[in-house]
């Protein structure tokens, strides 16, 4: 499988290059910006050691200060903060600094954090939109942890109108610097949490005016930087064939948590500026118009690359027989009403929509086959899903022959498997969870330790659990029948999650048995154009795939 993974390698690099041309040709040239990012880059040239979840932890709770470096478009760089988070919870005294704040409106987010504001409000006072432009749902999370478990919040970030460029950037590092030393100084024994911008966090810019104004105190303090998706180590990772590490030891006082490909971190930036859901408003006054179509050419291309990875055979005409829909496509509700082939697949429809899910729809249309991708938003995982959904429904052709409950069910399981397999040629970062990771969750939940968790999650994880207990009993239809007969005669949303995440748990393990040649390529081919139309023909498929892979780890969260 060498071929298949410099392949990969290939279009990764490929797909990085073209994002970073189109965002230097947005932000132009600036040398002070550029002279800061190089000094950034000096520290990201090579790393000590492959790391792990457990040795960052226990770094963070030696520390004194953590500076935590954010990728702000990308709503995996903030996810990677609220990880961190819950792992320290309850064990360290926390002093949260945040960029996103600024340090003028610190009792208006006091009163926020104790409870005095309504959320619209709060983000009016403090012109939430006009001095930090990125998504607030993206930092809602960290900002509810902090208020659920009391932790101080301060706003360290400035305007600096007065400089421009590098001196605007090193301004600010200095004003940072000074909330984040006098609050260490003043709450002794507890850990000052500071998140930034990826390349304030480099040694040379906000730690170093941390540390010199301690120095001038006579107070030290052990710091810990946590940088995020460095370009250059994944690179240095795929020439070594270790990308799929998740963490970096680059020395005693630096690591680098890699959650997504590098191409996958640029393009949030560009969706970002063409106001997808991660973006707060539009950067480009005449974005309207132009960002479905380029939406539509990106699944294209998604379809095209992943039908010459797998050498499958595309039929010359199947993408224009592909309509693409998004949540501005206003017209789409009224279009599905009035067209007879989905009119029993509208509850489905509503309901997908309103859990803001991709989906792809199959059909016919004057004799011949049609096919519709609603994305609802602008995540590449589910655009790559949703192209590796419709590549395989095109292979197979669309069902015909009625099939029972019992065959529907492990077939769904089979399509999400492969969609699920297929985006992780696109973002192999992508994680499901794992069998260990529903074990600890439900235990969670069984103590009441989860608060606001939706009950039809925690169904979910038991019944996979359930049904991965009962695949090493048994491979007795009849005993799983009788198991899961209301779940599978079922089209509730339950039903639907249940057959979905089993599929992404197996579809996880598949890419990974595929890249490592412990699983051909010619019956990943087989899996993608068979019907299953004969009974019994989808579950058996299923027990065989996860037999075939039982052996694969599964990378781990970060």
């Amino acid at each position: 499988m060498k071929k298949l993974r410099e392949e990969l390698i290939r279009i990764h690099k490929r797909n990085y290059r073209q994002n970073l041309k189109l965002v230097r040709e947005n932000l132009g040239y600036n040398p002070g910006v550029e002279k800061y990012e190089r000094e950034y880059l000096r520290h990201l040239k090579t790393y000590e050691e492959i790391s792990n979840k457990s040795e960052l932890i226990k770094k963070v709770l030696s520390a004194d200060l953590v500076f935590h470096g954010d990728y702000h478009t990308l709503k995996q760089s903030q996810h990677s903060v609220i990880r961190v988070l819950r792992a320290i919870k309850g064990k360290r005294e926390i002093i949260m600094c945040l960029e996103m704040f600024h340090a003028v409106d610190q009792k208006t987010v006091d009163r926020f954090m104790a409870g005095e504001l309504q959320e619209k409000e709060f983000l009016e006072k403090i012109e939430y939109a006009k001095k930090w432009p990125f998504h607030w749902e993206n930092w809602r999370p960290i900002i509810e942890f902090c208020r659920q478990n009391r932790i101080v919040v301060l706003g360290i970030n400035t305007e600096s109108n007065d400089v421009k460029g590098i001196e605007k950037l090193r301004e600010r590092d200095r004003f940072s610097a000074r909330i984040i030393a006098r609050n260490l100084i003043q709450n002794p024994g507890k850990l000052i949490y500071v998140v930034d911008g990826d390349y304030h966090v480099a040694p040379g810019h906000l730690p170093e005016n941390v540390h010199a104004l301690l120095q001038a105190l006579d107070v030290t303090a052990k710091a810990l930087i946590i940088f995020q998706n460095a370009e250059n180590l994944y690179w240095k990772l795929c020439s070594q064939g270790l990308e799929e590490a998740d963490v970096l030891k680059i020395s005693d006082s630096m690591f680098c948590v890699m959650n997504t490909m590098p191409a996958n971190k640029i393009q949030s930036y560009l969706n970002w500026l063409e106001y997808s859901q991660d973006a707060y408003f539009p950067v480009h006054e005449d974005w309207e118009g132009t960002y479905s179509e380029d939406r539509g050419v990106m699944v294209h291309e998604m379809v095209h690359t992943l039908a010459d990875i797998l050498d499958l055979a595309l039929p010359g005409d199947a993408l224009e027989k592909l309509a693409i829909y998004y949540p501005g496509d206003l017209g789409f509700m009224e279009m599905v009403h009035d067209t007879p082939e989905f009119r029993g697949q509208l509850r489905l429809i509503r309901s997908k929509i309103k859990r803001e899910e991709g989906f792809l729809l199959e059909y016919e249309k004057s004799g011949e086959p049609a096919y519709l991708i609603y994305l609802a938003n602008s995540n590449i995982n589910m655009a790559a899903e949703e192209s590796c959904h419709f590549l395989n429904a095109v292979l197979r052709g669309i069902a015909t022959q009625p099939i029972t409950p019992f065959d529907r069910f492990y077939r769904s399981v089979i399509t999400e498997c492969l969609g699920f397999f297929g985006s992780k040629f696109i973002n192999e970062k992508r994680k499901s969870q794992t069998e260990n990771s529903l074990r600890i969750f439900v235990g969670k939940a069984n103590r009441g330790e989860l608060k606001d968790i939706d009950p039809e999650t925690v169904q979910v994880a038991r019944l996979i659990l359930q049904h991965f207990y009962l695949q090493r009993r048994t491979a007795a239809a009849e005993e799983f029948i009788l198991k899961f007969f209301d779940h599978y005669n079922s089209r509730s949303a339950v039903s639907r999650m249940f057959s979905t995440q089993l599929g992404y748990m197996l579809g996880n393990k598949l890419y990974y048995a595929v890249k490592r040649g412990e699983f051909s390529i010619k019956r990943i081919q087989e899996l993608f154009t068979d019907s299953f139309a004969e009974p019994m023909r989808a579950f058996g498929s299923y027990l065989d795939v996860c037999e075939r892979v039982k052996k694969v780890k599964h990378v781990a969260r970060m």
